[in-house]
Formats: C-alpha cells, structure tokens, sequence
C-alpha cells in the first residue's frame, strides 16, 4: 500500500496533477488580481467617496473661519499631523464615516495623488494646505489646481456654486470639492482681508482604470468591504485543489497507461524476451517511442538470431574439425598399415589375386578417406573473401588427392549465409565428383551478373542420371541451401560423359 500510494504521489500522474493545480491556482490569482484592480472603483461606491470629500470640505471651511477668522497664520500646516501620506489611496476613520486628510509637511516622494485639502484666499492665492510641498503657500491657484477647481474659484463670488466630481490632475484621478468659507453652509461670502479663507479645495485620489491589486485590497479592507469577496476567492482556491486533482487524473490516465506499458516491455526485453512489441498508440513523442521500440526489438530479434545461426555454423565447423582429426588420426592410419602389408605380401606372392584385391580396395578406401577429409575440412573464408576460399578448396583436392582442378573464379563480395553457401555446395560437388564419380580433373568457375552469383562444377567421371534415385544426401543437401537462398539448381549428367552442377543465386 505505502509503495502504491509513493509510485502516485513521486510518479507521473501525481507531478501531473500537481502542475494541474498550480497552474490553475496561478490562472485563478492572476485573474483575481486583474479583476479587483480593475473592478475596485466600482467595488468602492464612488458616490460616497465624494460625500466624504463634501464633508471634510464643508468642515474645514468651518472650522478655518472659525479658528482663523483674521487670516491663517504664516507656516500653517492642515489636516491630521497624525497620518501618512499614502499616495493614491483615500484614508477613512476606522468606521469608514469619515475622509482622513494627512498633513504631509515633507516632500512626497510620489507621482500619484494625494488626499490634501488647500485654503485659498479671495485673490486666488494660496494661503494654506496640508501638502506644502504639493500646493506651496502664497503661489496662485491657477499654477497648483486643476482647471476645473481654478475655473469655479475665478467664477463670480456672489454666484456661490459650489463645484464638485471627478477630475484628472497631474498625479492622476480624484474626486473633488470647492467649498466656500466666510458663515459655511450658509452661502454667505466671506469679507476679503489678508490670509482670510475664502474657499476651502479638498481632494481625495479616484482611480477609474487598473490599479495595484494590494492597494485595491487595502482599500477594500479600509472600507470594510474585503470579506466577502475574500470568503469568494478562498472558496475559489479551495474548490480548485479537488477539481485539479479529478482533471489531472482523467487527462493523464491515457498517457500514464502507455508509458507503464512501454515500462513493462522494457522490463521484459531486459529479461531477454526479445519477442516484445508495441503497437503505435498515437503519432506524439510516446507513439514515436513505441514504434522505435517495437523496430529496436526486431533488430535485437534478429542480431540474436544471427548470432546464435553463427554460434551454431562454429560449433558444426569445430565438430566437422573433429571428427576429421579422428579419422585421420584412427582409421586413416589403419588403412595407410593395411595398404603397406598388402604391398608386402604382394611382393611376396605376386600372383596371389586376394592380396591384390586387398591392395587395391584400401588404396581406394585411402582415396575416399582422403576426400572426406577434405569434404569435412572447415569452409570458413575468414574475412579473406569467397575467391580466396573457392580457391584454398580446390588447392587442398589437388594437393591432398591429385586431382586437376581448373579454378576460374571472379572477385565477388556477397552477404555471409550466401558466402557460407556456396563454400558448402562447392565442397559437396567436389567430394561427389571425386568420389562418386571418380573424377580425376575438375573445373570450378564462379561469375556474377544480372544480378545473380553462378557458380558451375564440372568433372570428367563416370557421370549418372540426375533423375535416378541416389543413396547418398549430398545432392538433397546442394537442393536444400540454394532453395533457402532463392536460387536455381542444374545437373546436366549422364552416365559416361561427366557431370556439370550449375548452381544460380540472387545477391542484392
């Protein structure tokens, strides 16, 4: 079971589902994070940012006219010296009721907006603000403002429009408002004197298009609105994990099956069982594996089988190797002492006729121990060529039994079982020649052309009629190889007048 549960979890399918659910996990947070960073503004309701922002206005002009009512003391810092700047937000009282302006008296080092609020006096100047390093004291409105919060302070006092929405500025979006001071709420203009309030411009920062996803999420989280879209996205992410884990199982299973099926075959051809293949399942990388597999288990299949066809010509070739030193060694020598003592009572008793006979029959004996020797001799060209080997046969009947043989044998290269052939039949036809036939002059020739490899043993013997039954197998074994090799065999023959064997087989 432990190993069960380790192959699923370190093996294919389990890396496979893993990647499944991370990959999806990251889909579904990058996906999150675009979403809130453009959808926040509308998750934020717009409407009330600017009633906080109508309010703080509202507030501040009241409380200027009423701390301030001989003008603003030069240096006067406004808003709350308790609060960061945070550039690009809108900070909020704890129970979100209640806009939050910070008094930033240190440059900002920011290029988005802040949530500042800027005392003006009736000439359009300066006269405070809670960023002096954004909108600096005593410099003109119409240099530090937006145009539309410049526009409605130019406007006609007695007028008394109070201007309010969303703008652009140079450090992006707000939301805005321009409130008269002097009696605030009442509508009543304030009386032009030195450093006196006479409008009161708040702004908070408002971005309609992407923003940073944390900031987003800190916004939501300031406004109390996070929970609920954090219960949806946890919800989300847990949910994925089972959905991943079902998906990958069903999209590796396929794949997870073949490639153990290649592992098995692998297993089993490592056992020695070159008899394995494996049907393409498909034309991906694992279907070119498999019909790479099944086509490398055949050339094993047949490498093996070569091998083993060539273990089994040495062992044969070692045996015929054998058995002739035997003879050679045993029966040869008997016959080579019978032979002896029957020249010796030869001249001893010249006309006994039985130890004339006796004579005669071990000379043959000896002559056809002679060609059986040479029949068994190994006919292995050893990386010489066929040629060479043709001729190192016909060298050995003339040198070992006497017989003429004339050798016109061409230079060709042909696959080894054909080589291997053609030795053996040359052997056999030379053996039946001398020993059947009594031949004493032979004739060994080998072409090539149109394709085919001919090669032709004639002699002068006493011939036979190739279509009488025979004892002996050697014309049955000369039948049998060529037939194996796709060849033709011709025996032209009859009795008195030789024989020629004509052997035909195709070569690549």
């Amino acid at each position: 079971m432990l190993d069960w549960v380790r192959r699923k979890v370190w093996g294919l399918s389990g890396r496979l589902i893993a990647s499944y659910i991370l990959v999806t996990l990251a889909v579904v947070v990058l996906v999150e994070a675009l979403v809130l960073g453009f959808q926040v503004h509308s998750l934020v309701d717009p409407a009330r940012l600017q009633a906080q922002v109508d309010a703080a206005a509202e507030s501040y002009a009241s409380q200027l006219s009423q701390r301030y009512p001989d003008g603003v003391p030069a240096g006067t810092v406004l808003g709350d010296p308790g609060q960061p700047a945070q550039p690009g937000l809108a900070p909020t009282t704890p129970d979100g009721s209640a806009l939050i302006v910070p008094a930033v008296a240190r440059p900002i080092h920011s290029d988005q907006a802040v949530t500042a609020v800027v005392a003006i006096a009736a000439d359009g100047t300066v006269v405070a603000s809670s960023a002096p390093s954004r909108y600096p004291p005593g410099r003109t409105v119409a240099s530090e403002l937006p145009v539309p919060a410049t526009a409605a302070i130019a406007a006609d006092p007695t007028d008394m429009i109070i201007k309010t929405g969303p703008m652009s500025t140079p450090y992006g979006s707000v939301l805005w408002m321009v409130w008269p001071a002097g009696r605030a709420g009442t509508g009543e203009p304030s009386v032009p004197a030195r450093g006196r309030v006479a409008y009161v411009y708040v702004q908070a920062p408002w971005s309609p298009g992407f923003i940073n996803p944390i900031r987003a999420w800190d916004e939501l989280y300031r406004l109390g609105e996070d929970r609920p879209l954090l219960w949806a996205s946890s919800a989300l992410v847990i949910a994925i994990v089972p959905v991943g884990v079902l998906f990958g199982l069903l999209a590796s299973r396929r794949l997870v099956r073949r490639v153990r099926r290649l592992e098995q075959a692998t297993l089993a051809v490592a056992d020695g069982d070159y008899t394995v293949t494996l049907p393409a399942s498909g034309r991906d990388e694992i279907g070119r594996l498999e019909a790479n597999f099944t086509a490398m288990t055949r050339q094993l299949r047949s490498a093996l089988a070569a091998e083993r066809q060539r273990a089994t010509g040495d062992a044969r070739a070692a045996e015929r190797a054998r058995i002739a030193r035997e003879i050679h060694d045993a029966i040869s020598q008997h016959l080579f002492g019978l032979r002896m003592i029957a020249a010796g009572m030869r001249r001893a008793d010249p006309g006994n006729q039985q130890v004339r006979a006796i004579e005669r029959i071990s000379e043959e004996a000896l002559r056809d121990m002679a060609a059986l020797l040479t029949e068994l001799r190994p006919a292995s060209p050893d990386g010489a060529g066929l040629a060479p080997a043709l001729a190192e046969i016909c060298a050995a009947y003339h040198d070992r039994l006497g017989i003429t043989v004339d050798a016109s044998l061409d230079d060709i290269t042909v696959p080894a079982p054909v080589e291997h052939a053609l030795l053996r039949i040359t052997q056999e036809a030379c053996a039946n020649a001398v020993r059947h036939g009594n031949a004493r002059r032979l004739a060994v020739s080998m072409t090539r052309e149109n394709g085919h490899v001919e090669l032709a043993v004639r002699d002068a013997g006493t011939g036979c009629d190739p279509a009488a039954p025979h004892a002996g197998s050697g014309l049955a074994h000369i039948r049998d190889r060529v037939a194996e090799l796709g060849g033709t065999v011709d025996i032209d023959s009859a009795p008195g007048r030789g024989a020629a064997l004509t052997v035909r087989v195709p070569v690549s």
